[in-house]
């Protein structure tokens, strides 16, 4: 679960506010003298607001959204035991559907009163490395086990000064049973480690495309999300349209209004200066619109525009 203080639970809510604050003593609870961080942002995947000379947000909140933290410069999240990042609190108080062949969330229940973010400093150079996978992709246990030996191992051994992970979607191929020992087995390179959602790491059954990545939610976090390191901005989206909103069959490569709407309110909060690295799965084809939706990928790069470096990162093909 995401390290957050939830405080006694409020009767109905339309919107969720708390604290982002510097975890002194690092036991993921806020307490009276641990002083809250200004000018974080804390997004619900659409808007996003920065924090006041308290540490503290609000933000407006529905079923099914996430609200997260955007790692600032200088600063880390909690991991859990498998150095996944804990920067978020997933509000479904009806939980996933039940109907699913994988499972995804339990009923949360009633929204907290409160959702606090615990931080803590640590050094960023400018100048660093990171680790990029893309589609891993075992269908099985042992094919796992080939990818941690033939990859993981070595890389553990060579990573040298990277400082992060990040795997560009396609964890697994379609077992999602596989994800929880994806992680496991990801651990072991010692990093924190950072995941895009891919095509093989949906829900099948899912009726509209929101409800795609339940799975994967459970046990990566929100499939939509940014963060900084040093003198760089990432973010990360779920690109994969699902079902295909052109036949209702297959996917699509793109985006829903609310992800670029993210990032449309989360650049506006990026200085300029920075680099921009964008990671989703499907690349952003142009022969043809028969991959990528022309009109998402126009906007993306009218939200790029006014950075003077963007990095984007793909895999799939």
């Amino acid at each position: 679960m995401p390290c957050l203080l939830i405080s006694a639970m409020a009767l109905s809510q339309a919107s969720v506010s708390g604290y982002v604050y510097e975890d002194s003593n690092k036991n993921q609870k806020k307490e009276n003298k641990e002083k809250g961080i200004e000018n974080v942002a804390v997004s619900n995947g659409e808007q996003v607001v920065l924090t006041d000379k308290n540490g503290r947000y609000s933000l407006p909140i529905q079923d099914g959204q996430t609200i997260f933290v955007i790692k600032p410069s200088g600063y880390m999240t909690p991991v859990n035991e498998n150095n996944l990042p804990q920067y978020y609190y997933q509000y479904k108080p009806k939980g996933s559907p039940t109907d699913f062949k994988y499972k995804g969330s339990a009923p949360t229940g009633e929204l907290p009163k409160e959702i606090n973010f615990a931080l803590n400093k640590q050094n960023e150079s400018r100048n660093f490395d990171i680790l990029v996978f893309g589609d891993p992709q075992p269908y099985t246990e042992k094919q796992l086990d080939y990818f941690k030996r033939a990859i993981v191992n070595e890389v553990k051994t060579t990573k040298k000064n990277a400082v992060l992970g990040i795997s560009l979607g396609d964890l697994v191929g379609d077992n999602l049973s596989l994800q929880k020992p994806y992680a496991e087995v990801m651990k072991e390179i010692g990093l924190p480690w950072y995941n895009v959602m891919g095509n093989h790491d949906m829900n099948y059954e899912a009726k509209e495309d929101r409800l795609s990545d339940e799975t994967f939610e459970l046990n990566f976090g929100p499939a939509n999300y940014s963060f900084n390191y040093g003198n760089v901005h990432f973010i990360v989206l779920d690109d994969i349209l699902y079902p295909d909103p052109r036949d209702g069959k297959g996917y699509w490569g793109g985006f829903r209004e609310d992800q670029l709407k993210f990032v449309e309110n989360d650049l506006k909060l990026v200085d300029k200066n920075k680099l921009i690295v964008v990671s989703f799965h499907i690349p952003l084809e142009h022969k043809n619109e028969d991959n990528f939706r022309n009109s998402d990928r126009q906007k993306l790069f009218d939200y790029l525009t006014p950075f003077q470096n963007a990095l984007i990162l793909s895999a799939h093909t």
